[in-house]
């Protein structure tokens, strides 16, 4: 398990060479575009990054890595 973010990158259970992102810590609704199995954990790690820069954006901040 790779913690991302705010979020768990782990093995799916039925299909272990496939990964799913969970939140990490109690609960919380994952959104749609992460909803989804990946081929590896780089492919996840972009794509959560996909999502919290356009949540950024939505949310009127600005965003910067660091």
């Amino acid at each position: 398990m790779i913690i991302y973010k705010g979020y768990q990158i782990k093995p799916h259970n039925l299909h272990p060479m496939s990964y799913i992102v969970v939140t990490d810590g109690k609960g919380g609704k994952i959104p749609a575009i992460l909803d989804s199995m990946f081929t590896s954990t780089g492919i996840a790690k972009a794509t959560i990054d996909d999502y919290l820069s356009v949540k950024g954006v939505k949310n009127g901040e600005a965003r910067t890595e660091g």
